[in-house]
């Protein structure tokens, strides 16, 4: 009896496997579904692209005009590190440490 069964289930097993292969096999090869594939493609690729044009992403011309800005920057830091004199800075002194009060 139990071999039965599990000869019955095999069988069931098989005929729905086949069954789901020939299914697949038919929708592969219909018009309609390959149509509503492709649709389906173009319409995530462009999501997509409109999706990452909404990224604030830097141009060539922001990174061009950053590196203008930082440019000027450090050459008038250069220009003020030359106009400063070139005298060391005095050595600090530490403050005296107050007394303890004694009880």
């Amino acid at each position: 009896m139990d071999d039965d069964r599990k000869s019955i289930i095999d069988r069931i097993t098989g005929a729905t496997e086949d069954t789901v292969a020939r299914v697949q096999q038919e929708m592969s090869q219909s018009t309609v579904v390959n149509a509503t594939r492709e649709r389906a493609t173009s319409m995530r690729q462009r999501a997509q692209q409109a999706a990452v044009s909404q990224l604030q992403v830097a141009t060539r011309e922001d990174v061009a005009r950053l590196q203008a800005s930082l440019d000027r920057i450090e050459a008038a830091l250069n220009d003020l590190t030359k106009r400063l004199p070139e005298t060391k800075p005095r050595a600090r002194t530490r403050a005296p440490k107050p007394p303890t009060p004694s009880d």
